[in-house]
């Protein structure tokens, strides 16, 4: 991974600090962590998928040179820490939000693809029901397990893909809340 590439993973710019990369990593860990999509599995393996992602984006930036300018050392946050913070925050989320998008895209395409073999299979099965001998049962008996199949893949595709918007406006919440909190800190 190149260090725009990092960049571009962590919902970072060029003159990122090392605390701008820590920050922005934890957010993102913190909002793309396998343990929130408890019970999906393919959920947990896309989260496990995209923190492989930050994880390398992470070692890359922090093992590669120095971040050009030094973090601020003070102990009190000034108006231009809080707005750089939160802008942070904010890229972060929108990195994530983009992730769980095109998860949720392909959650929805896979969806359609079953509801079309469920269809399929239905006919099939009540075209094959009217036909005798072992064709006819053997198409009918085929054609009912895809339907069966097929209806409870549609079904748990449509939880997951109820999942994936909920995580995707929680996301888009947070990148708003940090943008507002961006553009106060910005004015004072």
């Amino acid at each position: 991974m190149t260090r725009e590439e990092a960049l571009t993973a962590l919902g970072l710019e060029g003159d990122a600090t090392q605390d701008e990369i820590t920050a922005a990593y934890r957010e993102l860990a913190q909002m793309l962590h396998p343990d929130k999509y408890g019970t999906s599995k393919r959920l947990r393996e896309r989260a496990e998928q995209q923190m492989r992602v930050i994880n390398e984006a992470r070692d890359t930036l922090l093992r590669g040179r120095a971040a050009r300018r030094p973090a601020p050392t003070s102990a009190t946050a000034t108006a231009q820490d809080i707005y750089i913070e939160a802008t942070i925050r904010a890229r972060a989320a929108e990195t994530a939000r983009l992730a769980v998008v095109t998860s949720l895209r392909t959650m929805k395409e896979r969806r359609q693809g079953r509801i079309t073999m469920l269809v399929i299979s239905l006919v099939v099965a009540l075209v094959s029901s009217r036909l005798r001998g072992t064709v006819g049962a053997l198409a009918f008996s085929i054609s009912s397990m895809l339907v069966l199949w097929g209806g409870v893949d549609v079904v748990m595709l449509g939880n997951q893909i109820r999942v994936l918007k909920q995580r995707s406006l929680e996301l888009l919440r947070t990148r708003d809340r940090a943008r507002e909190i961006a553009q106060q800190a910005q004015e004072l």
